[in-house]
């Protein structure tokens, strides 16, 4: 089960594909974490919505992935599926995975600016992903975008 919303989010330094280091805490402004892995089915159908909120999003809202998979299955992935957001690197032994609970990917969480968890889900929930894209335009002042126009995606896949 996700940490609930309300929650304090754990800090986490984590380095990307690149080896740059991210702090949480460091991150001002909103947050958006999801913690994946390459061999998912439900990740793999994912993601690349998420890589469509990042373009529309991205300027507004800080969008990383958080892979629990060494650097050069990282960098394969993110060329496979065209995703352009920061992925943090959570292999081999997943502290951050540990400290956010994640039991099934992918798991997503949306942070505030002080550091409180506003949203948490698991899986491919399509219902909770247009959501997520609402709260993302309003964060971001901008018209929402349809994110599954022209495109057939199951209401439910479970991770």
């Amino acid at each position: 089960m996700p940490l609930e919303p309300g929650t304090q989010a754990p800090d986490f330094t984590m380095r990307d594909q690149e080896g740059q280091e991210w702090i949480l805490s460091k991150i001002e402004g909103y947050r958006f974490l999801i913690f994946y892995k390459v061999t998912c089915p439900t990740c793999q159908l994912t993601l690349p919505f998420i890589e469509k909120l990042y373009q529309w999003y991205g300027d507004s809202v800080n969008i990383f992935g958080i892979i629990q998979d060494p650097p050069n299955k990282a960098k394969e992935f993110m060329n496979n599926y065209g995703l352009t957001f920061p992925q943090l690197i959570d292999a081999p032994d997943y502290p951050t995975s540990i400290k956010y609970d994640v039991q099934v990917v992918p798991t997503y969480y949306l942070i505030d600016p002080e550091g409180k968890i506003i949203i948490s889900r698991e899986s491919f929930v399509k219902k909770e992903l247009e959501d997520l894209n609402h709260q993302l335009a309003q964060i971001a002042g901008k018209e929402v975008n349809p994110l599954f126009e022209d495109v057939s995606v199951p209401a439910f896949k479970a991770g």
